[in-house]
């Protein structure tokens, strides 16, 4: 199926050039690519307000161990969800919400748009991807999307992570600062790595899952595309997910709250695996589902819906 494309010549530039038979360049962009970028940035976003609680709340399970005293175990989910409520209000709930809309749009809008056009790549538009070429896709979708937009990752962990503490910065802008005054500009891409490698998964998990999912649902059932196949699809891809990554995750909030605590993941994991054994890396999974396997559902959904509205076909 050949792609449309919008043309948009270099007018601006031209008006600079002194030669007569020039031509006007012309830039060709995928009108499908623009299209999978902002219908998933929106569904990403639309799943990111939803789950601000829940993202809050593991992000504070994960760090609990260090925050209580040693023999002391750190209060669960529901117990942690009612102290935040309790001690800064319901709005505590969604401290981080602007990052975390901008990384939504951005972020997820690149990982998840791109996932698509880059399967597409791969294995071009006739060929039926295997499941290696939709791990491939999601993790080169996943990876670029986190590189980028890495900076905004941690701003939004460290005003979520902040809670009452007095020495903490409340505003977007107060941790950029901080994060400059103490590590320099390189610090805001302090955890990158983990959040690269752990974007790199979960967009192969996530997408690769569904996808898989998804077709052996319709084999094994016959259902027709339509909410009930999206959301069992994407029930299954929110489990697959979160346990998968929850390790990741773990190492990733620990450096990115941490600073120059830890010198890189392989000395934060160690310090998680001296503290909490292996059972450490799994901290906060109920958290990370609690979160996760909702923000999946309503992202694959939305994005469903939205796909179906531009033309474009479905996941």
């Amino acid at each position: 199926m050949a792609q449309k494309v919008i043309e948009l010549p270099a007018a601006a530039a031209a008006t600079t050039e002194k030669s007569s038979g020039s031509n006007a360049a012309i830039l060709f962009i995928p009108k499908s690519v623009i299209t999978e970028l902002y219908t998933s940035g929106i569904s990403v976003g639309t799943a990111n307000t939803a789950t601000n609680p829940l993202d809050v709340i593991k992000v504070r399970l994960q760090l609990a161990r260090n925050q209580v005293a040693a023999g002391v175990k750190p209060p669960g989910m529901v117990a942690t969800g009612i102290s935040v409520v309790r001690n800064e209000g319901i709005p505590a709930l969604w401290s981080g919400l602007g990052p975390s809309l901008a990384r939504g749009f951005f972020f997820g809008g690149a990982r998840l748009g791109l996932y698509t056009p880059i399967k597409t790549v791969i294995c071009g538009e006739a060929a039926k991807p295997t499941l290696e070429m939709k791990v491939l896709s999601g993790s080169i979708s996943g990876g670029l999307a986190a590189a980028v937009t890495s900076p905004i990752e941690l701003i939004k962990t460290r005003l979520q992570a902040a809670g009452r503490d007095p020495t903490a910065a409340k505003t977007s802008m107060g941790v950029i600062r901080a994060v400059v005054a103490q590590d320099g500009i390189s610090g805001l891409w302090k955890g990158a790595m983990p959040g690269l490698i752990r974007s790199a998964i979960l967009t192969a998990a996530q997408c690769a899952t569904y996808d898989e999912v998804k077709r052996g649902v319709v084999a094994t059932t016959g259902w027709n595309d339509g909410v009930a196949l999206h959301l069992t699809s994407s029930m299954i891809a929110g489990l697959v997910t979160t346990t998968i990554t929850n390790p990741i995750d773990v190492i990733k909030t620990r450096m990115f709250v941490g600073g120059k605590t830890f010198s890189g993941p392989i000395e934060c994991a160690k310090h998680v695996l001296r503290a909490d054994g292996l059972a450490g890396f799994m901290k906060g999974w109920s958290a990370s589902y609690a979160r996760l396997g909702p923000h999946t559902v309503i992202m694959f959904l939305t994005a469903e819906r939205l796909r179906k509205y531009a033309g474009l076909q479905s996941l």
